[in-house]
């Protein structure tokens, strides 16, 4: 579903010069949640922003679902859906525009494009503001709105950079439990977060970057549960341990 071969990016930086943010990383990720960490500074959104096509990597190739980023980047978008920190909802439309808009660049319309917005609300609870302004809406709301967004075309795969942050416990606490329901569906879910617990209730994999690299890839059972997990966690993202 997802293959990285050997990927690499580098910037240049003026204070520091040649700064090399992904290093050498191959992975190759079937469907569930893949739980993404690492310090700041550590790569993970120059990698999540390679494999949804917004950045070329200066070496290595990348294949969504058998689909090269670079030689074919229109096809990659059409089964992938991107949502990070960053990114906004039109505050003067309602959240069944943004759905119906997003729907429409899916190529549906009519009854397809209306059916496709009833599900996404059903599946992310939005009936009872669907009809309001963005503008109005709770950050919470406003984030599962997004995510609806970033699901609508059905895409085989969802990256999500650090949904949670900034939200409240019940606000986070409602986009976990709609990566959970959207995990159910055969896809590739790649969420980074700082947040263990979230890893612990949702990944299926844990991929862990430290200075561009893969530090560690494997089941987050194997590093233990509860405070010993986070602290697993803590000493590899620090580099304490290999």
């Amino acid at each position: 579903m997802l293959c990285l071969d050997a990927v690499c990016k580098s910037f240049y930086d003026p204070g520091r010069g040649a700064v090399t943010a992904v290093r050498d990383v191959s992975l190759d990720l079937g469907p569930g949640v893949v739980a993404l960490m690492g310090a700041n500074g550590a790569g993970k959104s120059t990698l999540l922003r390679l494999i949804a096509t917004l950045m070329t990597p200066d070496s290595g190739s990348i294949l969504v679902d058998g689909r090269e980023t670079v030689a074919n980047g229109e096809g990659v978008r059409r089964h992938l859906g991107y949502l990070s920190t960053s990114t906004r909802l039109p505050p003067r439309q309602s959240a069944r525009e943004v759905l119906a808009f997003a729907a429409r660049l899916h190529g549906l319309e009519g009854n397809t494009l209306a059916d496709a917005v009833n599900a996404q609300a059903d599946t992310f609870a939005l009936h009872g503001f669907l009809d309001q302004r963005v503008n109005g809406l709770s950050t919470g709301q406003a984030q599962r709105v997004n995510l609806a967004r970033a699901l609508i075309g059905s895409p085989r795969v969802l990256i999500l950079d650090e949904p949670t942050t900034g939200l409240d416990l019940v606000a986070a606490q409602s986009v976990v439990t709609a990566v959970r329901t959207a995990r159910s569906d055969g896809r590739l879910i790649i969420l980074a977060t700082h947040v263990p617990a979230e890893v612990e209730a949702v990944a299926d994999r844990l991929l862990v970057l430290r200075d561009g690299g893969v530090a560690w890839h494997g089941a987050p059972a194997d590093l233990g549960s509860g405070a010993g997990f986070a602290a697993a966690v803590l000493a590899l993202v620090q580099g304490d341990v290999q």
